[in-house]
């Protein structure tokens, strides 16, 4: 037996990598119309008469080009779609035309460095405007063209509007297409009704000269009991056809993949396998989204989720969660420990529309069946190719936090004109009082479920002496305050010796000034700003002046032995992991309404989006989203006092887990200037900490992560 022998079987030809092997892929859907109809495509809704207007492209192609903070790689590709993208294959060249042109007058990088590239259903292939198109591009374009197997199968699915198949029309443009781009692959669609067909169906495709066939199950939740069995058997007997024709050094298809159906390792599951969020993908509006998955035609149940367009640029906000997401953040715990976990695709387009909240970061299963039959058939393959061949299998042989003892809270919202103690407040002028009935009910509920109560603060026609036993925080000056809020001010100090400030944006440039007459009767303050998302960067530099004061302030006080503490500056002295809100975790809000809330911030935001009641209980849709180790850029942070607001969170970024930059930013500009104030202390006394500051090289997290 030839030991040098040559193994194709599961790979697939690498796709162009430009430059640096990272090309960034921006997608312009330039209709919405398609001249089929196929049953299992993800883009339900198209149809005949929405198109992309060239002054739209034009304008998407002339902010790109000039966005050179947002557009870093040293390639492109520029890839069409529809609809089918040949139907406009006029307005499609003159766009091409366009990019190269404007690529050549600005001197851009680019020039040096593009693909144009098109996904096409094949049946306009052959005629003269696409011939014509190919023939004057040719030496930058990629063309793959869609044929789902055998004529039974394709004709299943692939249909015309009027019903009929498609498949002699796509079939006679095939020589045509491999004589012009002979290394192409075909992606054939495989879904529950068409599963009887596989078998022939590649092979089929095989016959026809597609050596390389980039075969994949749709992700939506079509299967059924028993297809498990289907797919099993058809790739079986697939695997006996390649071993008895040795088709291996020659052919592939993707279902046999050795490196699929094992453990995930470790830096696995810190990475993400689908490229939306890097990609960037355009409507035929101009707007922009993740990518084509988030098109409003491709979205069953869903909004779309626009990330900017030409004329207000991109909202990096809304972009972080699909820079961040991971395996580990979307995934089920079973998922991550799975013993074939390798090769269990997901489509995050997909998982947004089926997800049970408007969120990414819930992966659909309804392939697991699915995989874990292919895998089965894989290993089939490989141990009947070792026993065939005498030589080894491809398949590379792989080698919570305890909470318990943890205080659960339960806060009172007595009235709507409390006094906020964190990064909410009340804008609707409402004025709803928690009634008697409400607060004993809460305080039963709290006694059954182990929560300790936490007023804030207490109605006025309630008995406020029954309830001074508890946690009260409300404004400064109440008599009976276990903590006091001070909002925007210093003034009516009291005997509590710990206060909470708000701080507004107005009130950035008398932060140390408030402060310091804080500190004159208070030993702790827990500094909480409230309108981050508001913030530029004049404000964060003012912040930071601000800061830099109290950092002499502070250490001269530690000088004169006054230990003072400020949350922003002291808290992560002593803390060797995260320690943020717990908020829908082991900390959750009763409104006078009678309903729970994760916080105060989200009634406040919305009364509808409560996650229980007193006799319903809580019932939190995604809850492994509010964990640590679901929050890529959380986990990968060393500022473990951050606040982690998740209000702020899922405000900004529409993701409970993934922080905006901004409150990134303003975080280590603390965690810095906390490390200023650690190093004059330490300088002039023996002070000894549990968490010693270094430099580091970032304001945002998500860089360390993304190693930019």
């Amino acid at each position: 037996m030839n030991n040098n022998l040559k193994i194709k079987m599961g790979s697939l030809p690498p796709s162009w990598r430009g430059l640096d092997g990272l090309p960034k892929t921006i997608t312009f859907c330039v209709t919405e119309n398609c001249n089929l109809a196929c049953k299992y495509c993800y883009m339900t809704g198209k149809n005949h008469f929405k198109k992309m207007t060239f002054e739209t492209a034009k304008r998407a192609i002339d902010f790109i080009l000039s966005d050179t903070d947002n557009f870093k790689e040293a390639s492109v590709v520029w890839d069409f779609i529809g609809g089918e993208a040949f139907l406009e294959i006029e307005l499609v060249d003159r766009i091409t035309d366009y990019i190269k042109q404007q690529m050549f007058l600005l001197d851009h990088r680019w020039f040096n460095s593009y693909r144009l590239s098109f996904s096409s259903n094949g049946l306009l292939y052959g005629t003269p405007a696409v011939q014509k198109y190919i023939k004057k591009n040719k030496s930058h374009l990629s063309v793959g063209l869609s044929v789902d197997g055998n004529k039974i199968k394709h004709d299943l699915q692939r249909i015309r509007p009027d019903g009929s198949g498609s498949y002699d029309d796509v079939v006679k443009n095939v020589p045509l297409w491999l004589s012009q781009f002979p290394n192409a692959s075909t992606k054939a669609t495989f879904s529950h009704d068409d599963l009887p067909y596989l078998k022939d169906s590649i092979i089929n495709l095989w016959k026809l000269g597609i050596k390389n066939v980039a075969a994949n199950v749709v992700f939506e939740d079509v299967w059924q009991d028993g297809d498990g069995i289907i797919i099993e058997q058809q790739l079986k007997g697939l695997s006996d056809y390649v071993l008895e024709n040795k088709l291996w050094s020659e052919y592939s298809v993707r279902f046999f993949d050795p490196n699929i159906g094992k453990p995930l390792k470790e830096e696995d599951a810190g990475r993400n396998f689908c490229g939306a969020g890097s990609m960037l993908a355009i409507d035929c509006d101009g707007n922009f989204v993740p990518c084509v998955r988030f098109f409003n035609i491709s979205l069953n149940n869903r909004e779309p989720i626009y990330i900017g367009n030409a004329d207000t640029g991109i909202n990096q906000d809304k972009v972080r969660p699909f820079l961040a997401l991971n395996v580990k953040s979307q995934s089920l715990p079973e998922c991550m420990t799975c013993d074939v976990a390798t090769g269990c695709a997901w489509c995050q387009g997909c998982n947004y529309d089926m997800a049970d909240t408007d969120t990414i970061y819930q992966r659909a299963i309804y392939l697991c069946n699915i995989h874990k039959a292919t895998v089965r058939a894989n290993k089939y393959f490989w141990n009947q190719f070792e026993c065939v061949t005498g030589l080894p299998s491809e398949r590379i042989d792989q080698e919570g936090e305890n909470r318990q003892g943890i205080k659960k809270y339960l806060q009172f919202i007595t009235s709507d004109d409390i006094t906020p103690h964190c990064a909410y407040r009340n804008t609707k002028g409402t004025n709803n009082i928690m009634a008697a009935e409400v607060l004993e009910k809460g305080l039963a509920y709290c006694s059954k479920n182990g929560y300790t109560p936490a007023f804030l603060g207490i109605p006025g026609e309630t008995d406020s002496e029954k309830y001074q036993e508890y946690i009260v925080i409300d404004k400064a000056g109440q008599a009976g305050n276990t903590v006091s809020v001070f909002d925007n001010t210093a003034e009516n100090q009291d005997e509590s010796g710990v206060g909470i400030l708000l701080l507004n944006r107005n009130n950035i440039q008398n932060l140390y000034e408030i402060i310091e007459k804080l500190f004159t009767q208070l030993y702790r303050v827990n500094l909480v700003i409230e309108d981050l998302f508001g913030w530029d960067n004049e404000d964060t530099e003012l912040y930071r002046t601000e800061l830099d004061k109290l950092v002499v302030l502070m250490a001269d006080k530690y000088m004169q032995g006054e230990e003072l503490e400020l949350n922003v500056l002291t808290d992560i002295w002593n803390l060797k992991a995260m320690k943020n809100c717990d908020a829908g975790i082991n900390s959750f809000s009763l409104a006078p309404n009678g309903r729970i809330y994760m916080c105060p911030a989200f009634y406040f935001n919305d009364p509808d989006s409560h996650v229980g009641t007193l006799e319903d209980n809580v019932t939190i849709k995604n809850p492994q989203l509010l964990l640590l180790e679901n929050a890529p850029i959380c986990s990968a942070c060393d500022v473990f006092n951050c606040d982690r607001c998740k209000y702020l969170n899922k405000k900004m970024t529409n993701e409970l887990n993934i922080p905006s930059k901004i409150q990134c930013v303003v975080s280590h500009i603390e965690r810095n200037q906390s490390m200023k104030l650690q190093k004059l202390i330490k300088e002039n006394s023996s002070c000894q900490y549990e968490n010693i500051l270094g430099e580091i090289y970032y304001l945002d997290p998500l860089e360390k992560l993304l190693k930019i």
